[in-house]
């Protein structure tokens, strides 16, 4: 009798390693394998991120230049025409000075040809001027309004790669409680198998037929309990498909709030961190060593937020970092750690943006009297800004 509850025990114990392997081991595998390659999409996705933002920056500081130039083209064109009134104004109230007088009062008619071709030349050089400059204008901003429309197809670019970011951070969430919940079933299962074990063990020591009963059951209890959390699991991991499959079409929806918790849980710990600390910062210091930047002739490098060269968004970036906020290097991404507000309400240490909200593509930090501390461009260096001489299209205050 014993013997053959031993050999009942045997099977028992025996088909529960069975429902184990089977069960909880090939499904955690699966899902482990599963994140792996979403953690690798991510990892690649991120890459895609990257490059595109490196693209977009680079457009943002050929928007800015041509809208330099275009200001300058702007103003010189102001300056001309000024010019070109002034000199009418003057030929028609100076008599002595007047372009009649002067060809009046020529000697021969020979002299009067000559000092008509000089007229003729000064006005035809000067409407010459107006034009080259005009045409200079219109170049640029046909340039500028193709580097508009690159940073636009960028942009769509770079917003494609975050929602796509959005929906593997949502399948990874998926994966590690689908994981979450294989891993409570091997541990039950693992527990049940240690109790048929143990209830072996008992079968083999008891006494009585009673005790040895007594233990068969155990061990048969511990398979039905394991047999059973492997159904369900099994259950689960089919609604946790469906599931997938759903939240997949709504993805774009819930991404951003995913994208914060999940994949960028770091940034947002540091945004976080950004935001406590940026409140404290003495905003005197800020524009004392933006000021002392002006003084190291810091040349401008695209991408570069160190002394030996830095671009607009790495100027600021590396002026906050010495006060322990954390700035992304990208113009548009510093929008997000500020508070929109208008230039003429700037105060010094705060923000100013060239471009549209959230298409803005130059940064200074503001010291205060019309002034700021900018890298303008390729071939110069860090220096001072006046609002005047380039106005900003907002300013912003670190939260």
């Amino acid at each position: 009798m014993k013997h053959n509850l031993i050999s009942k025990t045997v099977l028992v114990v025996a088909s529960l390693v069975t429902v184990v392997s089977l069960g909880t081991h090939v499904s955690a595998s699966d899902t482990a394998t599963q994140i792996n390659e979403v953690n690798q999409k991510i990892s690649d996705t991120q890459k895609l991120v990257n490059e595109s933002q490196k693209k977009l920056s680079k457009l943002q500081d050929q928007q800015y230049s041509d809208s330099v130039e275009i200001a300058s083209l702007t103003k010189n064109i102001n300056a001309r025409k000024s010019h070109l009134a002034e000199q009418a104004r003057s030929a028609q109230q100076n008599d002595t000075g007047s372009l009649i007088e002067f060809l009046t009062d020529s000697k021969s008619f020979s002299d009067a040809i000559d000092r008509v071709a000089t007229v003729a030349t000064m006005i035809h050089a000067n409407n010459q001027t107006l034009q080259d400059q005009k045409n200079d204008q219109e170049k640029v901003a046909a340039d500028k309004k193709q580097v508009d429309e690159s940073v636009a197809a960028q942009k769509k670019t770079s917003e494609k790669l975050r929602n796509d970011m959005a929906d593997l951070a949502v399948q990874k969430i998926q994966l590690k409680v689908k994981k979450a919940k294989e891993d409570a079933a091997k541990e039950k299962a693992e527990a049940a198998l240690a109790a048929a074990q143990k209830a072996a063990a008992a079968v083999k020591a008891a006494k009585s037929s009673a005790d040895a009963n007594k233990a068969l059951a155990t061990a048969t209890k511990a398979v039905a309990t394991v047999t059973t959390t492997n159904t369900n699991s099994g259950t689960t991991t089919s609604n946790t498909s469906t599931n997938s499959s759903n939240n997949s079409n709504n993805s774009s929806t819930s991404s951003s709030a995913t994208v914060t918790q999940t994949a960028y849980s770091t940034t947002s710990t540091t945004s976080t961190a950004t935001a406590s600390s940026s409140s404290s910062v003495d905003t005197s210091s800020v524009v004392a060593a933006a000021l002392s930047l002006t003084k190291m002739n810091i040349p401008y490098v695209w991408g570069g937020e160190s002394l030996s060269g830095m671009d607009c968004s790495g100027l600021t970036a590396y002026v906050y970092a010495k006060f322990g906020v954390s700035l992304p290097h990208n113009t548009v991404a510093q929008e997000g750690y500020v508070t929109y507000e208008s230039v003429s309400q700037a105060q010094p240490g705060d923000l100013l943006f060239w471009g549209s909200k959230g298409a803005s593509y130059h940064v200074a930090i503001y010291i205060g009297n019309g002034q700021y501390v900018h890298a303008p461009r390729t071939g110069e260096t860090v220096r001072v800004g006046s609002v005047s001489g380039y106005a900003p299209s907002f300013a912003g205050r670190l939260k």
